[in-house]
């Protein structure tokens, strides 16, 4: 028991820091100025030595850069001549989401033999570097690299972005879907509205002075929030506290600075969990769209999502699951029932059906409500 509380207790730790990561990462969604300190968190999260976002065109044309951690002359250098002949730029073709190194597009000798390398990289000691492609659409690419000095991307760097990357994509999404409808001033009520993630534009108080779709459907469905006298409340009065206090923080005037946001767990009234982030709306973008509906903090609210988790090694390694019986435990809480999780799986009912009686057996439960909540106990209480 002491090895387990110990290994909960490192696990805890490191989600702290990633915790302060991902709120500074959905800041950035509605504030553009936001991503060049993102990116510098996100180097050093990961271990990396220098890094870069870039958003573009199908055509070519650069929407926004940000870089950090390389010399002047080698950004230079890399728009007129090596960036053309930089392996990774295929992260566009990748899968998305997907953490990529220089060993996944050639072997390391024939990278190390390369132009790119030998005149670009290792001049600035760079040996390796994770690549992943957040986002792809007939409109616009984003893909985010981060450059390992010293030896090749291990484990845990792999680990470290594969953490934040559900986060980036979210957050670029959202950042490109009211770039792209222009959504800064009443217009932006269309652009809000496509978004999958539920946005409440809120007073200091928590009156709704806009909610989306998504935010509707919430607060139609009475199990995580819900509107009493126009104001944002939680079912769960448990929680409601804790929520106006963030609320509270992030409004004018409270303790939440411009550049900061307060993420708060919520427990919805049949047991799942849900995040609030709550974004103040004074400064840069943030303010142009609090000054369109008169809002002083936005509140994002998500279901936690079990992807990734990062107390699944502990669970793995407790239970003695195996790669594919995990595989199967997490898409059953977070999909559903059998049927749901063969089809996304891409497997027989009745295979999903004999792992799924393996791992009953292994975990000493009977029921998948069960399994939810064991997932749950070795879970963050934060996640986006």
């Amino acid at each position: 028991m002491r090895e387990v509380a110990r290994l909960v207790n490192e696990l805890m730790d490191t989600d702290n820091k990633l915790l302060s990561i991902v709120t500074s990462i959905y800041d950035a969604a509605l504030d553009d100025s936001r991503w060049n300190e993102v990116l510098d968190r996100v180097v050093t999260f990961t271990g990396g030595r220098a890094g870069g976002l870039v958003s573009f065109r199908p055509t070519g044309e650069i929407e926004f850069a940000q870089g950090i951690g390389f010399a002047a002359p080698f950004v230079q250098s890399y728009i007129e001549n090596y960036g053309s002949i930089d392996p990774a730029r295929t992260v566009r073709y990748a899968e998305i989401g997907q953490v990529l190194t220089a060993e996944d597009w050639a072997p390391i000798d024939h990278f190390r033999s390369s132009r790119f390398y030998r005149e670009w990289a290792r001049p600035q000691g760079l040996e390796d570097g994770v690549n992943v492609l957040l986002t792809r659409s007939a409109t616009s690419i984003s893909h985010i690299s981060v450059s390992k000095a010293g030896s090749l991307v291990d484990g845990a760097m792999r680990d470290a972005m594969s953490r934040l990357v559900p986060h980036l994509r979210r957050a670029i999404a959202i950042n490109q879907k009211l770039r792209h409808e222009g959504a800064v001033a009443a217009s932006s009520i269309q652009a809000i509205e496509a978004l999958r993630t539920a946005l409440f534009l809120l007073d200091p108080r928590g009156h709704i002075l806009h909610a989306n779709a998504s935010g509707r459907d919430i607060l139609d469905q009475n199990n995580v929030l819900r509107s009493m006298q126009g104001r944002v409340v939680t079912v769960d009065p448990r929680v409601n506290r804790t929520f106006q206090q963030a609320l509270a923080a992030s409004a004018p005037g409270g303790r939440t600075t411009p550049g900061e946001s307060t993420a708060v767990v919520l427990r919805a009234a049949d047991g799942t969990h849900y995040v609030g982030h709550f974004l103040p709306l004074t400064a840069g973008l943030r303010m142009v769209i609090g000054n369109a509906f008169e809002a002083s903090v936005a509140l994002f609210v998500s279901r936690a999502s079990l992807d990734p988790i990062p107390g699944t090694e502990l669970i793995q390694r407790i239970f003695k699951l195996t790669p594919t019986e995990l595989r199967v435990l997490l898409a059953i809480v977070d999909i559903g029932g059998v049927p749901d999780v063969a089809r996304s799986l891409d497997v027989a009912e009745t295979t999903v059906k004999t792992h799924l009686s393996k791992i009953f057996a292994k975990t000493d439960t009977k029921r998948q409500p069960d399994l939810v909540r064991l997932v749950a106990a070795f879970s963050p209480p934060i996640k986006a």
